[in-house]
């Protein structure tokens, strides 16, 4: 069996059996996504210690004892680009790599290589650490752990000069919360960078996910142009609890930043609330509906809706100043009839519980529980709606490590 760490440093001989160098690096083709990308050529420090690039089909023969070309050195050097080669020492050996099948980072000991078809190609990443201890020339030590390769398909690779897409679409099928724990395990950069590679929706659900810790750092590093284009798809309550992380001076950069439709004036409200608070813990996103509003409209309401928000389960009713009068569920508007008006179905304020801006978490908690809510309403001292919390929001706030 041949691995990277075999080859690396071995002698490179003509056909003539004169010795002309050794291995430098491997490449591969970087836009070649095959399951088992074909080896694309050697890079090779010859004995004037210059650097020539000669690629797979000059090769007669791959070994560790030695690798042979088919006939001399000047007939079979190429030019090459990095832009079209990944190099697999330079780009891959030890760097840390997204496991997509496990959904965890993985560290890059060694790549298994062979023949597929007659052509020499990768044939999987070692990640054990039978593959380290191959590396640093104790090879009959790898009997002792257990093999443990990764196929190249189900690699997710993160690093400046890497290019490759392969991996993307399994990554963003992951759950946000998956994705959030790889970004964890990975250093700054590296956790910006898988950030940056994920479409804007997908991006704001994992930093959601994230500890508010790495979070902070993350928006640092991502700086307030890139980060308020993120933070725009976040929900309300969410953004709100990051931006509370950021320093004074960033917080200002990340609000100003952010586009209207994500209005400002709300964020900067909610603010001024303590965070361990209904104010400081509500999301100002949800359904509501004027009391004479037909359920047909509702309906509308919602289909037209739905993609702002996580979750509906239930639409608020207000009255004309904009005061809460109950709450309907999504079953009882479901089931009632299109010109019934939403006031017939819901449920008044006496059966529906409220929290005014200031009552704790636990005591929101404890509502929550006592009535089996998944939200209630927060309102003010004249009963307007303000917005809402849900479970989510105070388990994060109890939980915060969960």
């Amino acid at each position: 069996m041949l691995y990277f760490s075999t080859l690396i440093q071995t002698h490179v001989y003509d056909n003539n059996d004169e010795k002309i160098g050794r291995v430098s690096d491997i490449g591969v083709e970087s836009k070649d996504h095959k399951e088992f990308p074909s080896l694309k050529g050697i890079l090779i420090k010859t004995q004037k210690n210059d650097m020539v690039f000669v690629e797979s089909h000059h090769i007669a023969n791959w070994s560790h004892e030695g690798i042979t070309l088919k006939g001399v050195l000047n007939e079979a050097v190429s030019e090459f680009s990095e832009k079209d080669i990944l190099l697999l020492g330079k780009n891959i050996m030890d760097k840390q790599i997204v496991d997509l099948s496990g959904v965890k980072v993985v560290r890059v000991n060694d790549l298994h290589i062979g023949p597929v078809r007659g052509i020499m190609s990768l044939l999987a990443i070692d990640v054990s650490n039978g593959g380290l201890f191959r590396r640093l020339g104790f090879g009959f030590l790898t009997k002792l752990f257990k093999p443990h390769f990764l196929q190249w398909k189900n690699i997710h690779l993160i690093g400046d000069k890497i290019k490759l897409n392969m991996g993307r679409e399994k990554l963003i099928k992951l759950h946000p919360a998956d994705i959030a724990n790889i970004v964890e395990k990975l250093n700054v950069n590296q956790g910006s960078l898988l950030l940056r590679s994920l479409d804007q929706s997908t991006a704001a659900k994992v930093l959601e996910e994230i500890s508010p810790d790495i979070q902070k750092i993350l928006i640092r590093n991502l700086g307030a142009d890139r980060a308020s284009v993120i933070l725009e798809k976040m929900s309300m309550d969410e953004l709100v609890d990051l931006i509370q992380l950021l320093p004074t001076k960033e917080s200002k950069e990340v609000i100003e930043k952010l586009p209207a439709q994500k209005n400002v004036a709300k964020v900067k409200k909610i603010l001024e609330y303590d965070e361990n608070e209904a104010g400081g813990l509500m999301t100002t996103e949800f359904i509501y509906a004027h009391m004479d509003t037909k359920i047909s409209d509702v309906i509308d309401q919602i289909r037209r809706d739905s993609h702002q928000h996580r979750a509906i389960h239930f639409v608020y009713v207000t009255d004309d100043h904009g005061r809460y009068l109950g709450v309907a569920s999504l079953r009882r508007i479901i089931l009632a009839k299109p010109n019934q008006k939403i006031k017939e179905i819901s449920k008044g304020v006496k059966r529906a519980p409220v929290v005014n801006v200031e009552q704790g978490a636990t005591e929101i908690a404890s509502i929550l529980t006592k009535y089996n809510l998944l939200s209630v309403a927060v309102v003010d001292e004249k009963r307007k709606l303000l917005g809402i919390v849900t479970v989510d929001d105070i388990m994060r706030c109890l939980v915060p490590k969960a």
